[in-house]
């Protein structure tokens, strides 16, 4: 069908009617949405979703104090 002839049809009908349509094109988009993200995200893809991650000692320095003077020092 040509927009026209759709565009037509649904000047004919209830509002009602045009809001079931709405609905059912909204659900059939977010469907195709859902099926494209799961196959857009291979198994192997993300290994680490869903796993916990956790630090021991957050606000410690990454690099030790000595550490430190050592890479200044190889410059």
């Amino acid at each position: 069908m040509i927009e026209s002839e759709i565009l037509e049809k649904l000047q004919e009908t209830s509002i009602v009617d045009r809001i079931k349509i709405i609905e059912a094109i909204l659900r059939s988009v977010k469907n195709d949405m859902r099926k494209d993200s799961e196959q857009k995200s291979l198994p192997g893809e993300y290994p680490l979703r869903g796993k916990v991650i956790s630090y021991d000692e957050p606000y410690e320095p990454a690099v030790a104090a000595e550490d430190w003077e050592a890479l200044a020092r190889s410059f």
